[in-house]
């Protein structure tokens, strides 16, 4: 909200006039004084005729100096009724001081001894003038060299009671000087009291270049104490207007304004691009020298709204005014239940503090503002809804009087709601808010000790930095994050609330606790926690899958490592896919016969597994190395047996096929399909219709046929053939310690 001082400058530069009504007003009490005067005068006259003097002057000096001089050119008594007349009379007042060169005058007066009424029959005109240059001169009753400022008044139907010292008029009043023309309808004035007052249609119009007419239904003056006061006043400009039930102006013995205060239904408005309405039940200004502005208060629940492409609104029980040289604003402070809104509906921002300070830059616009108290700022993004706590808001301001950015410090909290979500409640021990140039929140950091609940998730972090455009929030420093039984750590976690993204960035650490044992599962079915750490990991909270690069995966002892691995938490199941300089490797239990568990390790370019079927998928120069043989093959199926309770998942069988290679120490076997029992310990390799299975044996020589089975642990290979039985062939299969 632009904040213009030219208002308040015209308001004040007006209700200045209202003090030289004041100092009018206590000429008229000089008036009686004369004509006292001019009644010793009458005396002179014999009382048994009428009488007639003409060219009359009479003058009062003291120390010498002239106070006054009256001059008519025509006196006279009326033998009935001991009237008296003068006509065309003019009277100087030249002040104690001789500093004054004020004149009244008028064609004709009438003075009645009985009653002690005088009663001006014509126009009165009353000139007022300072004479800065009448003390030094002579005392020749001359005007100034220089009339600076006159002020000129004017009426008709004048009376003046000598007896009550009460004058009064019906008629109009007119009023002019350099700064401002007005009138009145009917004015009273009690000299006794020195009191003025202005009956009805009381109107002021101020010269260019920032015309303004004050309005008043009617005005009392008064010397002591020296004020006048204003019954339902209305200042008036082209687009600016300003009015309160009673208006009352206080002035110091040099003539300066000394305050002026109002109450009752206190308004002001502006219309335009930039219109405006403050509304208050009471308001007072502290003036200074030559009439400039200290400070000023509203109060009694005042009210504040803007119009235009920046709409805006507010309320405070008391608002605090400061001012500098030329008027000029420069702090506000709005005090309890302060609440201010900026911005269309759906799309604003609203402060609710204790107290608000705001400081103006160059009189003209918003600098920064501070809250005192307890504070909250709420910020509305369509269906978003962003509540601000802290224990102190401090907001910079653009050229537009819109917020650039918003700090809160000792003790941060937001909540976040969108209908249909469960509430994001996110706290720190500060923050900053950064606002775009339409005065809509654009990034919000939280630093330091920060912590986020939102339904099962909550998180840790050192600092956090919140992205309103596309609901998205990265924590840094530390970061953790807990949700429906996953933890996960990284250098930077990224969450996106839209998509229910979560992206992690460097020393990548999840685990999945609060598993269920799955019996009919295998490698990933029991009751553990399942480990996975990686460079990255993004993840969807929707789908329950996570994919991991640079990846290591374990359940137990059941471990899987690779360049990428995507893990389903609903399933159990996941994908892992190897590089051009890293393939994936496995890592699988077996139990011999004699009851000794030993690992069989699997490497890969891919790895395909599903506990439910309890099947690993293998393919792209796969390898598969034992304790005591290796294979390789271009696609191998590795089937688990049911965890049950074992303490981990067993090799039930293997499936291998394409271009098959397996060794044994002292011979090698070759062919397109192999089937391996764990339990047995039992190898079946078959070939296709162009390449028969063979074994090399390195005393046997090459052994060949439609299916050769062989062992791990003796040295039987049993050879078949399509047109006959099987034939057994002894072979001799060295122990791993034997040479």
């Amino acid at each position: 909200m632009a904040l213009n001082t030219k208002l308040f400058r015209k308001l004040f530069a007006a209700l200045a006039v209202i003090t030289l009504l004041l100092v009018a007003g206590f000429y008229l009490y000089g008036f009686y004084k004369l004509k006292g005067k001019i009644e010793q005068v009458q005396k002179k006259i014999p009382v048994d005729l009428a009488k007639s003097v003409k060219g009359f002057t009479f003058s009062k000096s003291q120390g010498g100096h002239t106070l006054f001089t009256i001059h008519a050119s025509r006196a006279e008594q009326f033998k009935e009724g001991q009237r008296a007349a003068l006509h065309d009379v003019n009277i100087v007042v030249y002040g104690r001081q001789s500093d004054r060169f004020d004149q009244i005058y008028g064609s004709d007066f009438e003075y009645d001894p009985q009653s002690g009424e005088i009663v001006a029959k014509g126009d009165v005109d009353i000139d007022l003038e300072a004479d800065s240059t009448g003390a030094t001169g002579s005392d020749q009753g001359d005007p100034p060299r220089e009339l600076k400022n006159p002020i000129h008044l004017k009426t008709s139907g004048l009376t003046f009671n000598r007896n009550t010292g009460f004058a009064q008029t019906k008629e109009k009043i007119e009023f002019r000087m350099p700064q401002a023309n007005g009138s009145a309808v009917g004015a009273t004035y009690d000299s006794r009291a020195n009191l003025l007052s202005l009956q009805s249609a009381v109107r002021f119009v101020t010269t260019e270049p920032h015309k303004a007419t004050i309005i008043a239904q009617s005005a009392v003056i008064t010397k002591e104490p020296r004020k006048a006061v204003l019954q339902f006043a209305r200042l008036e400009q082209p687009s600016r207007t300003i009015q309160a039930d009673k208006l009352t102006v206080l002035v110091r013995d040099d003539n300066d304004i000394d305050r002026i205060q109002a109450s009752g239904n206190v308004r002001a408005a502006q219309s335009g691009p930039k219109a405006f309405n403050v509304n208050a039940t009471q308001a007072e200004f502290v003036m200074g020298e030559r009439n400039q502005v200290r400070s000023g208060t509203l109060s009694g629940g005042v009210r504040f709204s803007q119009l235009g492409a920046s709409p805006a609104q507010g309320s405070a029980e008391r608002l605090l005014l400061a001012f500098g040289p030329r008027n000029q604003l420069l702090k506000g402070r709005a005090e309890q239940s302060v609440q201010l809104t900026q911005g269309p509906p759906g799309k604003s921002m609203q402060v609710q503090s204790d107290a608000l300070d705001l400081f103006v830059e160059n009189g003209k616009r918003l600098g920064r503002a501070v809250t005192s108290g307890s504070a909250q700022v709420l910020v509305t993004e369509g269906n978003l809804k962003h509540t601000i706590t802290a224990g102190q808001f401090h907001a910079m301001f653009n050229a537009q009087n819109r917020p650039s950015s918003v700090v809160g410090s000792s003790g941060a909290r937001i909540v976040s709601s969108t209908p249909g979500q469960v509430d994001r409640i996110t706290t720190s021990r500060d923050l900053i808010a950064n606002f775009n140039a339409q005065g809509a929140i654009s990034l919000l950091e939280q630093n330091g000790d920060f912590h986020l609940q939102e339904g099962t998730r909550t998180a840790t972090a050192d600092r956090a930095r919140y992205v309103l455009a596309d609901d998205t929030i990265m924590l840094m420093g530390s970061p953790r994050v807990m949700d429906s039984g996953v933890s996960l750590s990284a250098n930077s976690i990224q969450i996106n609330r839209k998509t229910n993204n979560a992206v992690a960035q460097g020393e990548v650490k999840t685990t999945y606790a609060d598993l269920k044992a799955q019996p009919g599962g295998a490698m990933l079915a029991s009751a553990d926690p399942i480990h996975v750490t990686g460079a990255t990991m993004t993840a969807n909270r929707s789908a329950e899958v996570a994919k991991f690069t640079q990846a290591r995966l374990w359940q137990g002892v059941n471990i899987i490592e690779g360049p990428v691995i995507s893990f389903d938490r609903t399933h159990r199941s996941l994908e892992a896919q190897g590089s051009a300089g890293k393939q994936v490797t496995s890592v699988f239990v077996q139990t011999d016969k004699k009851g000794k568990n030993t690992p069989i390790n699997v490497t890969s370019d891919r790895l395909s597994y599903a506990d439910s079927e309890r099947k690993a998928v293998f393919s792209g120069h796969v390898l598969v190395r034992g304790a005591e043989y290796t294979a390789t093959a271009e696609s191998v199926q590795i089937f688990l047996a049911a965890r049950a309770n074992q303490a981990s998942s067993q090799l039930d069988r293997i499936v291998a096929d394409g271009d098959l290679i397996i060794q044994q120490q002292g011979r090698k076997a070759t062919g397109n399909l192999l089937v391996y029992t764990a339990k047995e310990e039992k190898f079946v390799l078959t070939g296709s219709e162009s390449r028969a299975p063979s074994i090399f044996d390195a005393e046997q020589g090459q052994i060949t046929g439609d299916s050769l089975t062989f062992f791990t642990h003796d040295d039987r290979v049993l050879v078949g053939s399509k047109e006959s039985s099987h034939t057994l062939i002894q072979t001799r299969i060295r122990d791993a310690g034997k040479k």
